[in-house]
């Protein structure tokens, strides 16, 4: 019975190749994918998110994308609310699970087995907090809680301002909290097994592929729609670079630098993650039998 059988995640940093990975497997075992991806989840950032399209989705059913407006913001707590419903959709049919995207915290969220305390947003100190700006925010976190701030980007201001609001409430450091059991669901990780050097060149020809297919044009309609100030727009790497630098190629060239340096947080995520199990990419493709 598939409501026995584990669900699988396939994660990675950017550009690692989970994505085929992910679908290459989903053929062989008839199962659906759940993206994890924060991007992902907005309508309109195609490009910028590397959405698969549908010839490269190959007729696997992909849930949680393209699900809201940029104009909404989409936290892990309602990815892990809309995941576990795909989930059960997906096993009533009869399908395997594959959760497939390298936003950790979505992942966590939903099948990390210890749950972070609900916290109420604080509508006060976060309208005190707006009044600085990212760097001194990010100061301010890595002083209450290095590790989060550590798995942060420091340009995100509104994922700095909600962990502050949430170390805030619970008077401490918030990857230190005391969680309490959340286990819902048995999983087995997979990533593939890539070295840096490799990586970053996969990022170079990814940035450079995005903006031949359009990548500053995406962004063009995405700031004629919402508008330069739109929390989701600047907080997204290949956006925020054609919002700070006039010049287009240096914002290029920013891109994957802040891309490079995405990757390189979410390695360190992912080594210190002892469920996953690495693979090379060759042997995570050949994979059939979970």
């Amino acid at each position: 019975m598939t409501k026995d059988l584990p669900i699988i995640v396939i994660t990675g940093p950017t550009a690692s190749g989970k994505t085929g990975a992910a679908i290459n497997l989903a053929e062989k075992i008839n199962a659906e994918i759940i993206s994890a991806d924060s991007r992902a989840v907005y309508r309109g950032f195609d490009i910028v998110s590397a959405k698969p399209t549908r010839e490269e989705m190959r007729g696997i059913c992909h849930h949680l994308i393209d699900i809201v407006d940029p104009d909404l913001n989409f936290s892990a707590g309602d990815f892990a609310e809309n995941a576990k419903m795909a989930i059960e959709d997906i096993k009533a049919r009869g399908k395997r699970v594959i959760i497939s995207g390298g936003t950790w915290f979505y992942i966590k969220a939903l099948l990390d087995d210890k749950m972070l305390p609900p916290i109420s947003p604080n509508q006060k100190l976060r309208d005190e907090l707006e009044k600085y700006d990212s760097d001194k925010l990010f100061e301010k976190l890595n002083a209450l809680d290095p590790k989060r701030a550590s798995e942060i980007n420091k340009n995100n201001k509104d994922k700095i301002i909600r962990s502050i609001e949430m170390c805030e409430a619970i008077k401490g450091a918030i990857s230190s909290y005391k969680r309490e059991d959340n286990t819902l669901y048995d999983s087995v990780w997979y990533a593939p097994l890539i070295d840096r050097e490799t990586l970053y060149k996969n990022i170079d020809k990814r940035v450079d592929l995005m903006v031949e297919n359009g990548l500053f044009e995406e962004y063009q309609k995405m700031i004629e729609k919402w508008g330069k100030d739109n929390k989701i727009v600047r907080n997204t790497i290949g956006y925020q670079e054609f919002v700070e630098y006039e010049d287009k190629m240096c914002a290029v060239d920013k891109i994957k630098q802040h891309t490079r340096n995405f990757a390189k947080r979410q390695m360190t995520y992912f080594r210190s993650n002892s469920k996953i199990k690495t693979l090379p990419l060759p042997e995570l493709l050949a994979l059939e039998d979970i």
